[in-house]
């Protein structure tokens, strides 16, 4: 549902509403000042997860506190039991989306936070083995609100993050950056031709020069199609990806990869019912897969 509004959000409909920490958007938590939850939370969610082994997981997410903030959460899995972890807060309303680990004590995730002044920018938090702390990153210039999705690190020093922000008229626009160790950079990313609006939600990465991310572009008011670009270690490039014919709009949120030629992107389309979507790409292009639903 979050994901479903996220793209309402994107097209401007909903800009106001996020800038306030909507539920659009908002219900995303995790440890109040520093510290994990304490007494009743009146919502959790976890939307990513990374496992290095069986018995080391990690999950990100966010919780609403009983007077109604929302806090970034993280909790870790030691093959038996999930325990919270403590996660600091920048500023305001704060939200952890993804998160990539390389090994049990070096994790990356990414999300939002929103400022007193009601702007929304990037967030990225590292796990040590022992602590959370927050790492700077950069926000694009004139962007009223900028998101994280979702990040993928191939080492500990080299992680990418995909997302989008908002201009100042609320246009959506594609948003990666890039984490060499030291410092996050912005990187630019192509803007599909005659697109109205664009985004990006999940991402994948073999190695510091091979990563694939996927999301959305609007072709016109309210209708949308699937967006894949990847990164060859200096630039983007748009990928060409398929939509089913019957569908008024389609979107892809996650990819995974296991090589430079071998990617599954999935989400969902309007066909006008909601229906699962996966593509695969070869090396070559992408082509729709046939998916079930119940």
């Amino acid at each position: 549902m979050r994901r479903t509004l996220a793209i309402l959000v994107a097209a401007g409909s909903m800009l106001l509403a996020v800038a306030t920490a909507s539920p659009a958007l908002a219900d995303h938590g995790g440890g109040g000042g520093g510290q994990p939850p304490q007494g009743t939370a009146l919502q959790s969610e976890l939307y990513g997860a990374s496992c290095t082994s069986a018995s080391a997981c990690t999950a990100v997410g966010d919780y609403v506190t009983n007077t109604g903030a929302s806090k970034t959460l993280a909790e870790r899995w030691n093959g038996t039991a999930w325990t919270l972890q403590s996660t600091p807060n920048p500023s305001g309303a704060s939200y952890l989306n993804g998160v990539s680990c390389t090994s049990a004590s070096a994790c990356t995730a990414v999300g939002w936070y929103v400022t007193s002044t009601n702007a929304t920018l990037t967030l990225a938090e590292n796990w040590n083995g022992t602590t959370w702390t927050v790492q700077s990153t950069p926000n694009p210039s004139g962007a009223a609100h900028s998101f994280l999705q979702d990040v993928a690190c191939p080492s500990a020093t080299a992680c990418t993050a995909t997302g989008y922000y908002t201009t100042s008229t609320g246009v959506a626009q594609a948003l990666a950056e890039n984490w060499n160790g030291t410092t996050w950079t912005l990187q630019s990313t192509p803007t599909p031709s005659g697109a109205t609006s664009s985004g990006l939600s999940g991402v994948s990465c073999t190695s510091a020069s091979a990563c694939t991310s996927v999301g959305w572009y609007g072709v016109s008011p309210g209708a949308y199609e699937t967006l894949a670009e990847t990164w060859n270690g200096t630039t983007w490039a748009i990928q060409s990806t398929p939509n089913r014919t019957a569908a008024t709009s389609s979107y892809l949120f996650g990819v995974s990869c296991t090589s430079a030629s071998a990617c599954t992107a999935t989400g969902y389309d309007l066909s006008p019912s909601y229906k699962a979507l996966a593509e695969r790409w070869n090396g070559a292009t992408w082509a729709l897969q046939s998916t079930p639903n119940p």
